[in-house]
């Protein structure tokens, strides 16, 4: 019995640049989630698609390349992110908030025999009020997704496209129901370098205490920023000052939630189209 959509699996994308001609260093992850843009006229539901990922990834990359699985192992994609001076991605305008979005046209993937998902952010999504109304809460369970390429590189190769999925539990959200000026909940889930930028996904559960709520579904709740470190200074006994200061990983992580996804993905959607968030496009109802 599957828990976890397949799709979400080849939703999530490793991250790469050229180091070396035609050699590709994969160190970050990304997932590619979908806008509802409306029905064409054959009554199909269509979706712009975009990229997302950290801001810190991104910094100081020209272009990023996306590995997909293809029928017969893997295929590259590449996306643009600069041309000259100019920014061809979205950031979310808080300087705090660890997001950018990428419009990337699949299609061009697709015909070069990639698989390509993405999660609906209209029906596969769960923003901070559907979360507190299906009792996503402290001790929930939720699985991270990404390639923890700084364990080992071998985690990515060009036989699959395979990410690693971390069973973890929700520590700390309570906050972000109730104060307007909360921008993350923490999740108890050992990430790694590699891991930013990946998505963070509800377990769906079918018992609960009675008179609680529930979400039988598995939906996309945010996006990996980092770990929070633990450190700890190590004091000369003589002078008292400290001389080195030895950091490890808490095992919890900065999660942001899919409320600022959405909101990014608009401003991209307006830099990339020219249209405005209540506009459609041409063709569609």
């Amino acid at each position: 019995m599957a828990i976890l959509p397949q799709n979400y699996m080849e939703a999530t994308v490793v991250l790469g640049i050229t180091t070396f001609p035609n050699q590709v260093t994969w160190f970050a992850t990304g997932f590619i989630v979908g806008r509802y843009e409306g029905l064409d006229e054959n009554e199909q539901k269509v979706y712009t698609t975009y990229l997302i990922t950290n801001k810190h990834v991104v910094k100081n990359c020209n272009a990023l390349h996306l590995q997909f699985n293809s029928a017969t192992g893997t295929s590259l994609s590449t996306t643009t992110l600069k041309k000259g001076k100019q920014l061809l991605f979205s950031e979310h305008p808080d300087p705090e908030i660890d997001i950018i979005a990428n419009r990337i046209n699949v299609n061009g993937a697709i015909e070069n025999g990639a698989i390509v998902s993405f999660f609906q952010l209209d029906n596969q999504s769960l923003n901070k009020i559907s979360m507190k109304n299906s009792g996503v809460t402290e001790g929930a369970l939720v699985y991270a997704l990404g390639f923890p390429v700084s364990l080992d590189d071998g985690l990515v190769d060009s036989i699959s496209k395979a990410p690693v999925c971390r069973l973890g539990c929700i520590s700390r959200i309570e906050h972000l129901y109730h104060n307007n000026n909360a921008k993350f909940f923490i999740i108890d889930a050992t990430t790694y370098p590699g891991n930013s930028g990946g998505p963070v996904i509800n377990r769906p559960e079918f018992i609960s205490i009675a008179d609680t709520p529930t979400n039988s579904s598995a939906n996309l709740i945010g996006i990996v920023s980092a770990y929070i470190p633990y450190r700890e200074q190590l004091m000369s006994t003589q002078t008292k000052k400290v001389r080195m200061i030895n950091e490890e990983n808490s095992g919890l992580t900065v999660v942001y939630p899919v409320d600022f996804i959405a909101e990014v993905v608009e401003i991209e959607r307006t830099r990339s189209t020219g249209l405005q968030p209540n506009q459609k496009m041409n063709g569609l109802k």
